[in-house]
C-alpha cells in the first residue's frame, strides 16, 4: 500500500504542469495559479495550524525559505511563455542534481561515488535538452534564470531533512505556505492595481464551470492529495522504493502535457527524461538510516 500511494502522489504532481498550463490558456497569469496552487493546501491544513507561531525563529527561517520557492515556483510558471512545455518540465525535474549539490555545499551530505554518478547522469540529460533554438527571441538569461525553481526546491528538501531545529511537520508545510503567500499576495495585489490603472481588470475569481475544475483540481488532486499520499506513504516505504517510484513523476507530467495538450516531444526529450529517471533509480545510501529518524523528512515537504 506504502508503494500504490506514493505512485499515487506521482501521478498527482505529474498533473501540476499540465492543469497550470491550462489555467495560463484560460488568462489567469502565474501569479494567481501559484496562489491557488499554494493556497488551497493551507486553507485545508487551517485546522491543524492553531499552534503555529510565526515569530518563532525556526519558523521564521521555514517562511524563509517558502517565500524562495514561492519565487522559484513562478519562475517556473513564467517559463512556459518562453521556452517548449516539454523543456520547463524536465528543467524543473533537475532538482535532484540540485539537492545533491546543495546538500553537499550546505548541509554536509557526503558526496558518495553513487550521488556523483546520479549527478553526472543529470548534467548529461541537461547538456541533451538544452537548445539554444528554443529560446526563439527570448533573451540568454532566461534559461538560466528557469533553474530558480529547481534550485529553490532543491535547499527547500534539504532545509527540511535537516532543519536547525525541530518542529511538528504540519506547522513545518504551514509557516512554508505562509512564506509563499508573503511573496504572491503582494505581487498580485500589485499587479492588480496596474491592471486597473489602464482598464483591463486581471482576473483572479473563475468566469466558468471549466476555470472552477481547473482550480480544484490543481489544488487538491496536484496539491493537497498527493502531499498527504505521499506523507503516508513513505511511512511504510523504503528511501530506495521512494526514490524509485518517486523518479516516475517526471514521466507523468510529460504524458499528460502530450495527451490534454498536445506538447511535442522529440527523441532527445525522451533520452534526457530516461537519464533523469535512471538517476532516480540509483540507489544513493551505502548504509542504512539510522534508527533515528530526521525531525523533518523530504516526504513532509510541500512539493
Amino acid at each position: 500500500m506504502g508503494g500504490l500511494m506514493v505512485l499515487g502522489a506521482a501521478v498527482g504532481f505529474g498533473l501540476s504542469p499540465m492543469l497550470a498550463q491550462l489555467l495560463l490558456q484560460q488568462g489567469f497569469t502565474p501569479e494567481v495559479i501559484a496562489l491557488f496552487r499554494f493556497a488551497i493546501p493551507l486553507l485545508i491544513m487551517l485546522p491543524f495550524l492553531r499552534r503555529l507561531n510565526l515569530s518563532d525563529a525556526e519558523s521564521l527561517r521555514t517562511i524563509a525559505i517558502g517565500a524562495l520557492m514561492g519565487c522559484g515556483m513562478l519562475i517556473h510558471l513564467y517559463s512556459y511563455d518562453w521556452l517548449p512545455a516539454a523543456l520547463v518540465i524536465q528543467i524543473y525535474y533537475t532538482y535532484p542534481l540540485f539537492a545533491m549539490g546543495l546538500g553537499w555545499a550546505l548541509f554536509r551530505q557526503p558526496a558518495t561515488q553513487n550521488r556523483l554518478i546520479a549527478a553526472g547522469l543529470i548534467v548529461i540529460a541537461v547538456s541533451i535538452m538544452l537548445d539554444p533554438s528554443d529560446l526563439g527571441e527570448q533573451p540568454l538569461w532566461v534559461l538560466p534564470l528557469s533553474f530558480m525553481a529547481p534550485v529553490s526546491y532543491a535547499l527547500l528538501l534539504n532545509y527540511f531533512a535537516k532543519p536547525v531545529r525541530a518542529m511538528p511537520s504540519s506547522q513545518r508545510m504551514g509557516a512554508c505556505a505562509v512564506g509563499h503567500l508573503l511573496v504572491l499576495i503582494p505581487i498580485i495585489l500589485w499587479q492588480a492595481q496596474m491592471q486597473i490603472a489602464i482598464d483591463t481588470p486581471m482576473q483572479i475569481l473563475p468566469t466558468s464551470s471549466e476555470q472552477t475544475t481547473l482550480i480544484i483540481a490543481l489544488g487538491l488532486l496536484a496539491a493537497t492529495l498527493p502531499q498527504y499520499l505521499f506523507a503516508r506513504g513513505s511511512l511504510s516505504t523504503g528511501i530506495e522504493r521512494l526514490t524509485t517510484i518517486g523518479s516516475l513523476e517526471i514521466i507523468f507530467a510529460l504524458f499528460f502535457g502530450v495527451v490534454f495538450l498536445n506538447n511535442e516531444i522529440g527523441r532527445l526529450d525522451i533520452i534526457a527524461a530516461g537519464l533523469i529517471v535512471m538517476a532516480g533509480l540509483i540507489r544513493l545510501e551505502t548504509r542504512q538510516i539510522s534508527p533515528v529518524a530526521p525531525a523533518i523528512s523530504e516526504s513532509e515537504v510541500s512539493h
